[in-house]
């Protein structure tokens, strides 16, 4: 599904888009600065993300190249005065639109559907399948499947979440915390051990002794690429 992730410190974006009426089958996700984790919450996104300038301008620019660094999609930003030489160094950073604020939903509305429709149409004239191999496992990132020696492993919408998530950040340790965000899950941190278990079983051979997701004892997981 696609989504529209909103970061800024006082809920007036969404209130704009609830007025233009034009995204009800968009989901509408809004953070403020403080608890925004790009990492957590950018990784499987499609759609657009819209940002309202809050911040000083040393500040704002590193988020922005951050967001870049983990995703194509595109990005508008909203500003209160609007300044060319800010723009331009807004838009190198990969910024896709800086546009004044206030502005009537329906521009807003239409902005966006712009954007998303473009990168829509750039992602359809992708003809190279991005995989990933570990081993024996193969994950094939375009159509969201994993194979084991070439036969395709069911795993539900959680556990892909879990299992790229950990891909991602192969090679260092992920908190219970952190996967709990991936599957907006925020009370039963045991949900996740009984997650990582089920994916043990799905892609290890031996899955009470892992090669693939290790267990590192009172901090968490941690996806090992270099395996035997």
């Amino acid at each position: 599904m696609e989504q529209i992730v909103i970061i800024q410190d006082q809920n007036e974006i969404e209130h704009v888009l609830q007025q233009s009426k034009q995204f009800g089958l968009i989901k509408i996700s809004t953070y403020r600065y403080g608890e925004f984790n790009e990492e957590i919450h950018l990784g499987f996104l499609k759609g657009c993300i819209v940002l309202m300038k809050s911040q000083v301008l040393d500040e704002f620019i590193p988020l922005i190249m951050r967001i870049r660094r983990i995703t194509e999609i595109p990005i508008i930003l909203l500003v209160e005065t609007y300044d060319s030489y800010e723009a331009a160094i807004c838009i190198e950073a990969g910024a896709d639109q800086y546009v004044k604020y206030p502005i009537h939903p329906r521009d807003l509305s239409a902005r966006i559907k712009a954007v998303m429709r473009r990168a829509g149409n750039e992602k359809i004239e992708e003809d190279r399948e991005k995989v990933l191999y570990f081993g024996e496992i193969s994950f094939y990132l375009n159509r969201e499947e994993v194979y084991k020696n070439k036969m395709r492993i069911e795993l539900n919408g959680r556990e892909y979440a879990i299992l790229l998530f950990l891909i991602k950040k192969a090679g260092f340790i992920v908190t219970r915390e952190e996967l709990m965000e991936v599957i907006s899950v925020y009370k039963n941190r045991r949900l996740i051990d009984i997650y990582i278990h089920s994916l043990r079983h799905k892609i290890e051979e031996l899955p009470n002794y892992p090669k693939y997701i290790k267990t590192i004892k009172g901090k968490g997981y941690r996806f090992e690429t270099l395996v035997n």
